[in-house]
C-alpha cells in the first residue's frame, strides 16, 4: 500500500526528523546510521547466496517508485509543492534534498509515499508555499494527481508485458524433448531428453500439439513411435520403437507417453511485440478480476493455498518466480493489482482521496477536518487488521499450517 499524505503520522518519521512545517530544513544530503543496517542486510543476503530475495524486493520497490512517481509528476505539473518523495518507509537510510523536495530511501520495503503540501487545510506547510498547496487546486487537478499513481501502475504492467515478450520471445512447444519421466512408456522404450519426435503409426507431426493430441486419444493402445535420437540429423538416423500408452495420472481418460516438450522462443518484431504485449496485459486484467470474483463468490478461499496474500507471501512467490524465470509476468500482475487496490474508495487509499474530492465538488465545500481525520483513522485500522490477517496466512502457508 502506498501513502500520499504523511501529515496524519501514518508514516513514521525517522529519528530527529522535524515535523512538517518545522523551521529546521532537511539536510542537503545525509547517510543515516540506518544505512549500515540496510547495507549489512544486503551484504549478508548476497553472502548467503540469497540474491533472488534482493531481486524480488527490488521489483516491488520498482512498482512502488513508479506509483509514487505518477503522483509526483502530476503534482509538479499542476504547480503543487512536493515536500518528500520516498521509496520504502522511514527510518531513512539515505536522503537528499534537490530543490524543495527531499528524496529518500526507507529501510522498510513495504511501500512509499509522495508528500504533497496541504493535503489538509489545517496542515502546517513550509514557508513560501503560498497557493501551491493541494487543497487550493481545482478538484479535477487533485483527482488527476491522485489517480496518476494507479494509472502509472497500469501503464507499467502493459510496458512490462511488451518488454518481456519482445526480449524473451513467444514460447512455443517443440517436438524436441526436454524431459523424459522415469518409469513412463517413453523411458522404458529408451527415449531420452534431447530426442525429437517425428510421428507414429505412419503419421508425421510438425507441431507438439499434433503429437500431444495423438497421445491423449490413444490411451492403452500400442503404437509405433518414430523419433530422431539426440545429436543426429536426417531421416537415416530415425528410429522406431513399439510401446503402449498408459493413462495420464494427472488427466484420467487421456493417453500418456511421459515426456515434456522443449520450448522454442520466437522473438517478434517491435510492432508485433507491442500487439502481443497488449494481449498479455488484457490477460492480466481479466485474470485479476476473475480472481477477485472467485474470492467474492467463495470459489477459492481467502485463506487457502490460492487465496489472498500479503507482503510476506508476495515476496515468497516473487522468489519462486525469479528462480523459474517468469518474474516479469508476476511483476506485471502485481503492478496492475497495486493500481487497482489503490483505487478502492477507502482512506487512506488513493480512491478514498478521489471520493472525498468528488463529495467536495458535489457539496461545494470540504468535509469537516475532524470527520476526515476519523475516516482516515478508521481506514488505517482496517488496513492494519488486513495486513495482520494476510501476514498470518502467509506465515501459515510457508510453514504448511
Amino acid at each position: 500500500m502506498t501513502e500520499l499524505d504523511e501529515q496524519n503520522d501514518m508514516v513514521p518519521r525517522s529519528a530527529g526528523e522535524p515535523a512538517t512545517g518545522a523551521a529546521a530544513p532537511a539536510p542537503k544530503g545525509a547517510l543515516s546510521p540506518w544505512s549500515l543496517l540496510l547495507g549489512g542486510a544486503i551484504i549478508v543476503t548476497l553472502l548467503l547466496g540469497q540474491w533472488v530475495w534482493l531481486i524480488a524486493i527490488l521489483g516491488l520497490a520498482l512498482l512502488i517508485t513508479v506509483h509514487e512517481f505518477g503522483h509526483f509528476i502530476a503534482a509538479k505539473s499542476f504547480g503543487m509543492r512536493v515536500e518528500k518523495f520516498y521509496v520504502g518507509f522511514p527510518p531513512a537510510a539515505l536522503r537528499r534534498t534537490w530543490g524543495e523536495t527531499e528524496y529518500g530511501i526507507g529501510i522498510i520495503p513495504l511501500g512509499g509515499f509522495c508528500k504533497i503540501s496541504g493535503m489538509l487545510p489545517e496542515e502546517d506547510v513550509p514557508e513560501g508555499t503560498g497557493d501551491r498547496v493541494y487543497y487550493k487546486k481545482a478538484v479535477w487537478k487533485r483527482n488527476v494527481t491522485i489517480a496518476a499513481g494507479p494509472l502509472m501502475n497500469f501503464l507499467a504492467a502493459a510496458v512490462i508485458m511488451i518488454l518481456f515478450i519482445g526480449i524473451q520471445g513467444v514460447p512455443t512447444a517443440s517436438l524436441k524433448l526436454d524431459e523424459v519421466v522415469k518409469g513412463a512408456p517413453a523411458a522404458k522404450a529408451g527415449l531420452v531428453a534431447g530426442d525429437t519426435l517425428v510421428g507414429a503409426d505412419g503419421q508425421r507431426w510438425t507441431t507438439w500439439d499434433q503429437a500431444s493430441a495423438y497421445f491423449r486419444a490413444n490411451m492403452g493402445k500400442a503404437i509405433s513411435l518414430t523419433y530422431r535420437p539426440a545429436g543426429t540429423t536426417g531421416a537415416a538416423a530415425q528410429k522406431t520403437v513399439r510401446l503402449t500408452l498408459i493413462e495420464n495420472p494427472q488427466a484420467p481418460g487421456n493417453g500418456y507417453l511421459g515426456v515434456a516438450a522443449g520450448v522454442v522462443r520466437n522473438r517478434p518484431g517491435p510492432i508485433r511485440a507491442v500487439g502481443l504485449g497488449l494481449v498479455g496485459f488484457k490477460d492480466v486484467v481479466v485474470g485479476t478480476f476473475t480472481g477477485f470474483w472467485w474470492l467474492i463468490t467463495g470459489k477459492i478461499s481467502a485463506t487457502g493455498p490460492d487465496g489472498a496474500v500479503g507482503p510476506v507471501g508476495i515476496i515468497n512467490v516473487s522468489k519462486q518466480a525469479v528462480q523459474q524465470s517468469w518474474y516479469p509476468l508476476l511483476l506485471a500482475f502485481l503492478s496492475f493489482n497495486l493500481g487497482l487496490i489503490n483505487l478502492l474508495p477507502i482512506l487512506p487509499f488513493d480512491g478514498g482521496h478521489i471520493a472525498l474530492n468528488v463529495v467536495e465538488r458535489v457539496r461545494g465545500k470540504r468535509l469537516n477536518a475532524k470527520l476526515l481525520e476519523r475516516m482516515i483513522a478508521f481506514g488505517t485500522v482496517l488496513l492494519v487488521m488486513l495486513f495482520i490477517f494476510l501476514t498470518f496466512n502467509d506465515v501459515k502457508r510457508l510453514f504448511g499450517g
